[in-house]
């Protein structure tokens, strides 16, 4: 178990994208906005791929997270210059500005998206064990978002303001 997946999108395949808003200096990003902003051409972004990272963005989707999302150019797109969400302390991230509700869950439906696209990457190649997995993952994303529904997120228990870690 634990066996990760390149990229599909390095390989041509299929994956979820989100529109970002960037606006590029050479080959490398300046800025990036959830809205408008000047001089930003609408892009889409590739998800992640790896768990870690696809389950972050699910919560901080959800509202499960304070956390924020940023982009940052894929790793082995030499042809055309990729860009995939990713979080804090990725190199050459740059964070993505702007509210987050407006695209929350179009962000929460497309890492669901892409986990399953994983599991059916796995279960393509016989791993059963690592498909079932990632199902179960995809699974919890959709109670995470259901319970983010009936007002169990962060942003609903705070009013939008900081907790300092206690919920109502």
């Amino acid at each position: 178990m634990g066996e990760e997946i390149g990229h599909p999108a390095l390989a041509g395949g299929s994956w979820p994208v989100i529109g970002v808003r960037v606006r590029r200096e050479g080959r490398g990003l300046r800025a990036a906005s959830w809205r408008p902003a000047p001089h930003a051409v609408l892009e889409d972004v590739l998800l992640p791929c790896t768990w870690p990272e696809l389950e972050r963005l699910a919560q901080i989707a959800a509202g499960r997270s304070r956390a924020r999302v940023y982009v940052r150019g894929l790793d082995g797109a030499d042809a055309e210059p990729l860009l995939v969400l990713c979080l804090r302390g990725a190199p050459g991230a740059v964070r993505v500005e702007g509210p987050l509700s407006p695209v929350a869950e179009t962000l929460t439906t497309r890492a669901r998206a892409a986990v399953l696209r994983v599991a059916a990457v796995h279960r393509e190649a016989g791993r059963a064990e690592e498909a079932q997995v990632w199902r179960v993952r995809a699974r919890q994303i959709l109670k995470d978002r259901r319970a983010a529904r009936r007002g169990r997120s962060v942003r609903t228990a705070s009013a939008g303001l900081p907790s300092l870690g206690h919920r109502r």
